[in-house]
């Protein structure tokens, strides 16, 4: 089944997708599943009208000229594969978790304070402009005002389209916020300032952290289906929202349909399967392999990204043997403290247990990645990743195998 926009169809994918898999334009999005403190957050937009009145004709006309100033970066982006339906609402198994820790952050471009610089006076009888008249011209400017960045499943070429599973694109489902609207007085606080960039906002009313979470792991199928789109037609968006009431829109230089750049950061991503020397060759491919990003407002290449970091997923009852957990002489090496460092940003202490030297993961809380069957005989997970294993919709040269393929949390950087 696929959703018709109300002015072209898009086709490009129609041979691959799986019927339950739906492009949703932005018809009918309404408010389902607002927040109500969000959307009372979002500013339709500062009028000429207002400008002229709170600065003067003059000075209002160049506040309503301020570009977009906002940028924004991800440095951390972790995939897991798990994927079944007794894990879909368990917080620990994201599909997707992409967030700012170190190298990444939110900051105020270079070109806005040279601009306010250059068209604004400051405040008698100071001789340089304040932070508080930088945060006002920019929550005033209507290039800005209530810009809330958002991540989210787009498709590359027409990105006010967004993928969903459902049949309508639903806010902190499909398009999830980050930290919140950036033109919030205690949101500018940690970035109006030239240079700055910050990835933790103390005084945010709604995120403090920069981070967020897709979750399309309710079937190995619908999992595998969100693979095929991230290398074909999809994009992971870090886009900025327009509109409170039409979630799917970007902020872009222009708006005529099909929106093809936009203001953020696109991140492709390219699966396969687990690299080893002997593996079977119908393992699926469940390790994210690649990170590739760019500006969505200008063409080119972007900073590179490292994927290295791939951790088997151990069942709990196999932890002893195959994950055990780091001694405490593991953790007086440094290397490894810093290792569970990257990992701990989206494996949770309380979530998972984490062995950095033997590159494994156990879930806690006594939820499985693998369905636990309850029969004698059933499949259990092939750890030996020469043997075949088992998937849904899988190619066999023979008899079905009876094992199950082993699932991997991948976390890639920002190098």
């Amino acid at each position: 089944m696929k959703v018709r926009f109300n002015k072209t169809t898009w086709r490009a994918a129609s041979g691959i997708f799986a019927s339950f898999l739906l492009v949703v334009s932005f018809q009918n999005c309404g408010k389902a599943g607002f927040d109500a403190n969000l959307d009372s957050s979002l500013d339709p937009g500062v009028t000429d009208a207002a400008l002229s009145a709170k600065y003067g004709e003059a000075v209002g006309a160049k506040v309503a000229e301020i570009p977009f100033a906002f940028e924004a970066t991800f440095d951390t982006i972790t995939y897991n594969s798990c994927a079944e339906t007794q894990i879909r609402n368990n917080p620990a198994f994201f599909s997707i978790k992409a967030g700012s820790y170190s190298t990444g952050g939110i900051s105020v471009k270079n070109e806005f304070f040279d601009y306010a610089d250059q068209n604004f006076k400051p405040l008698y009888p100071a001789t340089q402009l304040s932070d508080n008249q930088y945060k006002s011209f920019l929550a005033d400017s209507p290039k800005n005002n209530g810009a809330t960045p958002t991540m989210a499943v787009r498709v590359k070429n027409s990105l006010t389209d967004v993928y969903t599973a459902t049949s309508k694109v639903e806010l902190w489902t499909d398009v999830v916020p980050l930290v919140g609207n950036l033109t919030d007085s205690l949101v500018m606080d940690s970035i109006a300032t030239k240079g700055v960039s910050a990835n933790y906002f103390p005084f945010s009313p709604e995120q403090r952290v920069m981070e967020a979470n897709l979750n399309f792991n309710s079937s190995e199928e619908l999992a595998e289906e969100f693979r095929n789109i991230f290398m074909s037609s999809g994009v992971l968006s870090l886009t900025y929202m327009s509109d409170a009431t039409e979630i799917y829109k970007v902020r872009a230089a222009a708006d005529t349909y099909p929106v093809k750049s936009a203001y953020g950061k696109g991140y492709t991503l390219t699966f396969a399967p687990y690299a080893m020397a002997g593996a079977a060759i119908n393992n699926p491919s469940r390790v994210l392999s690649s990170v590739g990003e760019n500006d969505l407002s200008v063409s080119g290449a972007g900073r590179s990204w490292s994927c290295g970091r791939v951790f088997k997923v151990v069942r709990a009852q196999d932890a002893a043997t195959l994950c055990p957990a780091h001694t405490y002489n593991d953790l007086k090496n440094s290397a490894i403290r810093s290792e569970l460092a990257i990992a701990r940003r989206h494996l949770r202490a309380d979530q998972w247990d984490v062995n950095v030297s033997q590159r494994c993961v156990v879930p806690k809380g006594g939820v499985s990645c693998y369905k636990e069957e309850s029969v004698a005989g059933a499949p259990v997970v092939e750890y030996d990743l020469t043997k075949e294993c088992f998937r849904p919709n899988g190619s066999y040269g023979g008899a079905i195998p009876n094992s199950k393929c082993m699932h991997f949390v991948t976390v890639c950087t920002r190098d």
